[in-house]
C-alpha cells in the first residue's frame, strides 16, 4: 500500500510538471506563431502591438508581442481613373483642335481653332450616342462642339441635343482619318481661315470641292 500510494503521487507530480510546462512553452511561444502569421497591414490598416501607448507599430521579428491589434496607417487617396480622349488633328494643314479665346465680336460666341503648338486645351472626348453619333467635348473647359446656322461655336451649360451631335465618317485615306458630320445641317468639320493668319473650325456642306478640307486624324490618349 506505501508503495502504491508513494507511485501515485510520483505520477501526480509529474503530471503537474508536465503541464504546466506545456503551458508555460505556449504561452511563450503562442505570440511568435501567431504575429509571424499575421500580414503586415491590411488595406488601409496595419497589424501592431497592443502597449501602454495603444496600438504601436511593431517589429514582430525582433520583439514578442502578447496581444495584436490594429491601428490606422496612411491610405493615399486613389487615384482617378484614365479616360480615353482624343487628339484631332486636320490633315491638310497639320494643325489640332482646341479650344481657344478667339470670340465673336458681335455674337461673342467662342469659337474651337486650330493650333500647330497647342499650349493647352486640345484633348477632346467624344462620347458616344445612339445611332452612331458622338459629343465632342473639351477634356479640360468642359465645352462642347455645337452647330448652328451660322457654323460651328462652343457651348457650356446648355442642354444637349442634335446640334451638338457629330457622325464620324469613316474615308479612304486611313483607318484614322476621318470627317465629322454634323447631324444638326448634314455639314463637315473643316478649318475656315481667317485673316493675319488665324483659323476657326467651321462647317461646309460642300464635302467633294472642300473634301481635303474636311479629314481630320483622330489619336486616342488619355487624359
Amino acid at each position: 500500500m506505501i508503495t502504491s500510494h508513494i507511485s501515485s503521487q510520483r505520477d501526480t507530480h509529474w503530471l503537474r510538471t508536465m503541464l504546466q510546462t506545456i503551458i508555460t512553452l505556449t504561452v511563450i511561444l503562442l505570440p511568435f506563431s501567431s504575429s509571424h502569421n499575421i500580414p503586415p497591414w491590411n488595406g488601409c490598416y496595419a497589424v501592431g502591438c497592443s502597449t501602454q501607448q495603444g496600438c504601436t507599430p511593431w517589429n514582430f521579428y525582433r520583439y514578442p508581442c502578447y496581444r495584436t491589434c490594429y491601428y490606422n496607417r496612411y491610405c493615399p487617396p486613389p487615384s482617378p481613373p484614365s479616360k480615353k480622349c482624343y487628339k484631332i488633328t486636320h490633315v491638310a494643314t497639320g494643325k489640332s483642335m482646341t479650344s481657344s479665346e478667339v470670340f465673336n465680336a458681335t455674337t461673342k460666341a467662342k469659337y474651337a481653332t486650330v493650333s500647330s503648338n497647342p499650349p493647352a486645351n486640345f484633348l477632346w472626348t467624344m462620347e458616344p450616342s445612339y445611332g452612331g453619333v458622338n459629343y465632342i467635348q473639351n477634356a479640360n473647359t468642359l465645352e462642347f462642339l455645337k452647330a448652328d446656322s451660322n457654323g460651328t461655336r462652343l457651348a457650356l451649360n446648355e442642354t444637349l441635343d442634335r446640334s451638338f451631335q457629330f457622325r464620324p465618317i469613316q474615308t479612304k485615306e486611313g483607318a484614322s482619318k476621318l470627317q465629322l458630320q454634323s447631324v444638326f445641317n448634314n455639314g463637315f468639320l473643316f478649318v475656315q481661315t481667317l485673316g493675319q493668319g488665324g483659323s476657326t473650325v467651321q462647317i461646309t456642306t460642300d464635302p467633294f470641292t472642300n473634301y481635303y478640307q474636311t479629314i481630320w486624324c483622330i489619336t486616342e490618349l488619355y487624359c
